[in-house]
């Protein structure tokens, strides 16, 4: 075990040991003063939440699920407040995750008291707003977006965080909460008014009301399973497309595999936002797709290349592009393909493009694609040591390479963060990488 994988596994023991403990204090903090008058709202409410998780969503990466019960959560704690909402909370995911769901002991015992502190936290941000939060005004609106953001931000956090702990490579939280959940932040905005309605309807027209959200909240359940299913076959897509390319250069097996995650290091060191990492991802996958087109002899050959060759070899990024380009969840990463061989001076191709006319996604490919290269066996030699690869890019960075992107490369280099990625099951390993951004 590495001192990181050490450093993970205390992390992550005396997290999960203070969620538990706090949860449990919090909850004896809120429930002091009790109310006794509510247990047929709390029961009714309990079965509502119940039903709701019945069916969760499971998220892409780390054991973390969606469920459809937040907008309850929400109009429970304007109606009723944080103590009988984390009753109620405490009770449903208990019944839920033990009965239902039979999730592992250990699972359960921190559920249970997140989830507690996560009504709780929000049901008291709810109520710091005072009277402003009393819904026979539409005023409410503004207490309930607060507490609803709050509880958004407080449970994807936490667990963000216990994911990031227990993952042995020791990812980042801020990576794993991007990956996992802030797509989904404007469904839950989304679910705001849902709970203010539950909430006014509960409160004026009597409990009979419940039964007219059980369909809404299914649907809503649905679309995300829809949307997580449509980015499982765009995953499918890339990972089929990138066997097809180590099929076409089996010499080269993995490659796609190793630029496309040196790629993603330097974007993520230069701030790239998720959407763009992700679509720089699908680039890096499917920079060479366009080699399909290119006779294995010309691609496998050990001495020079003729004109006709390197013609035939310099029309792949184009190739590539137009193959891309047909599938519209591609569409942007194919004018990356098509640049990924152009150079800041201008000697690069299929157009000669100059400086800043380059994508700067292309320009990344364009440093890690020859970092690979030479770092890797070819036909015509054996793979470079490291010192001759750095010194290539300090020679040619600003000429050959984009200064920036060369710098950072170098930068990570010698603080020990860009190290060398050795062969993978191109297959099983591309398909979990792209998990990984169904944000994703």
């Amino acid at each position: 075990m590495t001192k990181e994988t050490k450093r993970s596994s205390w992390g992550f023991r005396l997290y999960y040991i203070f969620i538990v403990l706090a949860g449990l204090a919090f909850f004896a903090y809120l429930t002091r003063g009790f109310p006794g008058d509510h247990w047929r709202d709390i029961f009714l409410f309990v079965c509502l939440i119940i039903l709701a998780d019945s069916a969760q969503i499971s998220l892409p990466r780390g054991g973390a699920s969606i469920y459809a019960s937040s907008p309850i959560d929400l109009a429970g704690i304007m109606l009723f407040g944080p103590a009988v909402m984390a009753v109620i909370e405490g009770i449903a995911t208990l019944i839920t995750e033990v009965a239902l769901q039979r999730r592992p002991f250990m699972k359960v015992i921190f559920n249970v008291p997140l989830l507690v502190m996560t009504v709780g936290v929000s049901g008291l941000v709810y109520n710091a707003f005072g009277s402003l939060g009393a819904i026979d005004s539409p005023l409410f609106l503004v207490p309930l977006a607060a507490s609803g953001v709050v509880y958004y931000l407080f449970n994807t956090w936490a667990v963000s965080l216990v994911i990031s702990l227990s993952d042995a490579d020791g990812r980042n939280p801020l990576h794993v909460w991007r990956q996992n959940y802030m797509w989904n932040f404007f469904h839950i905005l989304a679910f705001l008014p849902v709970a203010a309605i539950i909430a006014l309807l509960y409160a004026n027209s009597g409990v009979w009301t419940i039964a007219l959200f059980i369909i809404p909240l299914f649907l809503a359940r649905y679309s995300f399973q829809l949307y997580l299913d449509m980015r499982e076959a765009h995953i499918n897509t890339v990972a089929a497309l990138t066997s097809a390319i180590d099929a076409s250069d089996p010499f080269t097996h993995g490659h796609s595999f190793r630029v496309s995650r040196y790629a993603l290091r330097i974007a993520r060191a230069m701030g790239m936002s998720s959407r763009d990492l992700e679509m720089l991802e699908y680039a890096g996958l499917l920079h060479d797709i366009g080699k399909i087109a290119v006779q294995n002899d010309v691609l496998l050959k050990v001495g020079p290349l003729t004109e006709e060759e390197w013609r035939s070899l310099k029309s792949h990024p184009n190739v590539g592009a137009d193959i891309v380009e047909q599938l519209k969840f591609l569409r942007e990463a194919s004018e990356v393909i098509r640049s990924h061989h152009e150079r800041p001076d201008g000697n690069g191709y299929p157009r000669g493009l100059k400086g800043d006319d380059v994508p700067l996604a292309s320009r990344i490919l364009n440093v890690v694609d020859a970092f690979d290269a030479m770092t890797s066996d070819r036909p015509y030699r054996k793979a470079l040591p490291i010192d001759r690869v750095i010194q290539e890019l300090q020679t040619y960075k600003g000429k050959q390479f984009d200064e920036q992107v060369a710098t950072i490369l170098l930068d990570l280099y010698w603080k020990g963060e860009f190290p060398l990625i050795v062969e993978a099951d191109a297959t099983t390993e591309i398909y979990n990488s792209l998990v990984e951004h169904v944000q994703v």
